[in-house]
């Protein structure tokens, strides 16, 4: 077992030290002798990385700990053992008879004393309950059960249950990320947490805002990275309907006014438009509240997932057109997939990807592939997006081209809007 886990220092220490030894008198005192009772007693091992400075005892001294482990344990046969780098050893006994296991004892300890040793950050409301709680609480902490024969050397008894639980332990840490970004997908659902800011789309004639895309923002503090993240994760762990459905109201309630003829760029997959679920009417009744019409929304295929079926495809976005939304592909010029998506459904706009837009001036082959794109939609009738417009000269570009909308830093920053009243 790697020293990280505190295991090898720990068994060198108590080796030469009294440890065993008051282990051992613990035993003596015990029902059936000097052998470890089976279900009686064991170690917990805490990890206190997150631990909070006004948290625990004043100091890290045994006494200290053993008075705060008094204090905050009434009735719990419960000792400080060791404290090796962020890890808390811990021996405790339990009871020889009860409606749980001394392992479940055990659990429920550890599962108290971290909690009130740690902040769960990023994780508000969550407030694990002594001897209970789910599996989503069983972070950071490792137990195991003292149990042997009575032929069994005290020592191995004890350093065995030593390795046990420092395998628990290292197991909880390395599931920890998945476990609390699957809590954290949950709350932000449930408390409706995510956000929208608001990056304008102008007419590259006049200057003129033609309308929005709505971005989608993870709260301060959230261990998702950014949005692509927080929607890779709730596609890949099947929580992508609840928070495009969370997405999209949010997009809708917290919008910007807009004139009759000024629209919202809103990002969907097509396979979130292929739910049955996304019919129910629910985002015109949203809209219906905004003041908006779905004439007013533009749908923004993103590529989060690939188009397997065309033809099924053109179906569900003909269902949508005849309600009077509008279809634009995202992100085209940056894959095969956009391109095949343009050839095959025929959107109303064409965002062109950033990639291909900065730096452009500089760049004859991509000026040439914006000057395809442009000619192509045109001919199409379909209105072109420049996107990641950041430089005076690339705007003169696509200007020049005849793009008709342009998109970045340099024409408007994404921003926030307040919630609708009522």
């Amino acid at each position: 077992m790697n020293d990280r886990w505190g295991v090898s220092p720990m068994t060198a220490a108590w080796h030469g030290m009294d440890g065993i030894a008051r282990i051992g008198a613990r035993m003596a005192d015990a029902p059936g002798g000097p052998s470890p009772r089976k279900d009686g007693a064991g170690f917990i091992g805490i990890d206190l990385t997150d631990r909070e400075a006004s948290a625990g005892p004043a100091g890290d001294a045994s006494s200290d700990w053993n008075d705060w482990l008094a204090w905050t344990c009434p009735g719990e046969r419960i000792e400080y053992a060791d404290r090796l780098g962020p890890h808390l050893w811990l021996y405790a006994e339990t009871p020889a008879e009860g409606a749980v296991s001394a392992e479940d004892h055990l659990r429920g300890l550890a599962r108290s004393i971290r909690s009130l040793l740690t902040e769960r950050r990023g994780a508000p409301g969550v407030h694990p309950e002594r001897g209970g709680g789910s599996w989503r609480h069983d972070l950071g902490f490792g137990v195991a059960v003292l149990s042997g024969g009575g032929e069994q050397p005290l020592r191995d008894v004890v350093y065995g249950a030593l390795f046990q639980a420092a395998g628990h332990l290292r197991q909880s840490l390395l599931e920890q990320p998945r476990t609390e970004l699957r809590q954290e997908m949950e709350e932000l659902l449930q408390g409706g947490r995510i956000y929208s800011v608001y990056q304008p789309i102008t007419w590259l004639g006049d200057g003129r805002v033609f309308g929005y895309e709505a971005l989608t923002r993870c709260p301060p503090g959230s261990r998702f990275e950014g949005p692509l993240a927080l929607f890779s994760y709730a596609e890949r762990e099947g929580y992508a309907f609840a928070l495009d459905r969370l997405a999209r109201e949010t997009a809708i309630r917290s919008s910007p006014k807009l004139n009759p003829l000024q629209k919202i760029f809103i990002n969907v997959t097509m396979g979130i438009m292929n739910d049955s679920r996304f019919v129910s009417g629910q985002t015109v009744q949203w809209l219906r509240q905004r003041g908006l019409h779905p004439s007013q929304v533009v749908f923004e295929l993103t590529e989060r997932s690939s188009i397997d079926d065309f033809d099924a495809a053109k179906k569900i976005l003909g269902h949508y057109r005849s309600q009077g939304y509008e279809i634009a592909i995202d992100d085209a010029g940056a894959g095969y997939s956009s391109l095949q998506s343009i050839v095959e459904l025929r959107p109303d706009y064409i965002k062109i990807d950033k990639s291909l837009v900065q730096h452009a001036d500089r760049d004859e082959m991509k000026k040439q592939m914006l000057r395809t794109f442009v000619r192509f939609a045109k001919r199409m009738n379909i209105k072109t997006v420049a996107e990641g417009i950041e430089r005076p000269e690339e705007l003169r570009l696509v200007r020049s081209l005849g793009t008709d909308f342009g998109q970045g830093y340099l024409l408007g920053k994404p921003q926030e809007h307040g919630m609708a009243s009522g």
